[in-house]
């Protein structure tokens, strides 16, 4: 009988204890925390601008100009005063360097055969330029020497270069420049040197453009896998508006053998840019843009329209595992100013924008003759018909204007 009741009032105590604690099986899934799924991180998104402008030319009335007799010495800096902000807001910035910067002992001259003094890269350096391409027809405008001392002087400032080389494995070695976390890759040709012969066994001294150049420097780009190939051909007819069918095949050729972005450069105008799209060797197709000829940004030419240029601006976003993409193109309009109303020469580059703006709201800061100022005007509208098919009224004035992706006939 004692046993019996013990054994009742231990099963009594273990019921009476599971109540108290909630010991269930249904309460203890309640209580208990539950695994929670791991989110994947969101991936990276980078962006980068780059602006490229034309060629930056010094011709006599430059040099002279420059020259302050008080000193003995060349300052070039006034020449990009008023664009120095716009050229400063991108991540990078191009432009093609068509002088030599071979030193006071060979001379200072303009076209044409051309040498400058070095201040005039430093100027350039200053005013917010990152690379120069060196591949033109005035490369050897000061022969081998020329070439040499050019590369010193740009690398004793700090600008990045592409086109002209001292060492074979220079030459060798594809120029790459990381930006934001977005890797770039410049290849840089001309089709001549004006008939000065390159010496033989120092080919490598100038990039010559040619379909094997082409091909060997953009198979050498590609192995360093870059997110974007960057060429800068110097090709095209002098003073030609529109883009010409034999350099369309040049640009086509090197977007078939890889490349991205063609900015090429020689004619002195603006020509035409646009959008393409090619197929790779996979066989997929991409998107590639052109621009033949972004007109000269600097340079002592007057006859219309060779004191006009542009700045072109180049939006890239990079996400993180899905590649690179070119997302947005615009421009600016510049205009090169060659005299003050009163009669003083300065030769400078100016935005059309800040220009019309000024004269919008009554000034004249720029000091702008009336004729100069009505000149101005038309390039607002023959570089928008240029370059977007469209002529804008004056009341458009935009510090970047977007170039529209073409639909194809």
């Amino acid at each position: 009988m004692k046993r019996i009741t013990w054994l009742l009032l231990s099963l009594l105590l273990l019921v009476a204890c599971s109540n108290e604690t909630g010991n269930t099986g249904t309460e203890k899934e309640k209580d208990s925390p539950k695994p929670t799924a791991t989110t994947a991180p969101e991936p990276e998104i980078y962006s980068a601008k780059l602006t490229a402008v034309g060629d930056l030319m010094v011709h006599d009335h430059q040099i002279e100009n420059a020259y302050d007799n008080k000193t003995d010495s060349y300052n070039f800096d006034y020449s990009f005063e008023q664009v120095k902000g716009y050229l400063s807001k991108a991540d990078y910035t191009i432009g093609n360097l068509e002088t030599t910067l071979a030193g006071e002992e060979a001379k200072y001259t303009g076209y044409p055969m051309f040498n400058s003094p070095d201040t005039f890269g430093q100027a350039i350096k200053n005013a917010g330029f990152d690379l120069l391409s060196t591949a033109n027809n005035h490369s050897y405008d000061r022969y081998e020497t020329g070439i040499y001392k050019t590369i010193d002087v740009l690398d004793q400032i700090g600008l990045d270069h592409v086109g002209t080389y001292k060492t074979q494995e220079a030459q060798n070695t594809v120029f790459i420049k990381e930006v934001n976390n977005i890797k770039f890759a410049f290849v840089s040709f001309t089709y001549g040197t004006n008939g000065i012969p390159v010496p033989q066994g120092k080919e490598y001294t100038v990039n010559l453009l040619s379909e094997e150049m082409i091909k060997q420097e953009i198979a050498k780009a590609k192995t360093l896998d870059p997110d974007v190939i960057i060429a800068l051909p110097h090709m095209g007819n002098e003073y030609e508006l529109k883009k010409n069918d034999t350099f369309v095949k040049w640009a086509d050729l090197m977007f078939e053998a890889g490349a991205d972005i063609v900015l090429a450069n020689h004619p002195h105008v603006v020509q035409p840019v646009e959008f393409k799209y090619v197929q790779d060797e996979n066989g997929e197709e991409r998107k590639v843009f052109v621009a033949y000829s972004l007109g000269n940004f600097i340079s002592s030419q007057r006859p219309e329209p060779r004191e006009a240029g542009v700045m072109l601006h180049l939006y890239f976003n990079k996400l993180e595992g899905e590649g690179t993409e070119l997302t947005n193109v615009t421009y600016t309009p510049t205009w090169v100013q060659f005299e003050k109303a009163s009669g003083e020469k300065y030769i400078r580059t100016l935005p059309v924008y800040d220009i019309l703006r000024d004269a919008e709201a009554g000034g004249n800061k720029f000091e702008l003759t009336n004729q100069d100022l009505e000149r101005v005007k038309r390039v607002h509208q023959e570089l928008s018909q240029q370059i977007i098919n469209e002529s804008l009224p004056l009341t458009n004035q935009q510090e970047e204007y977007v170039i529209h992706e073409q639909e194809e006939e």
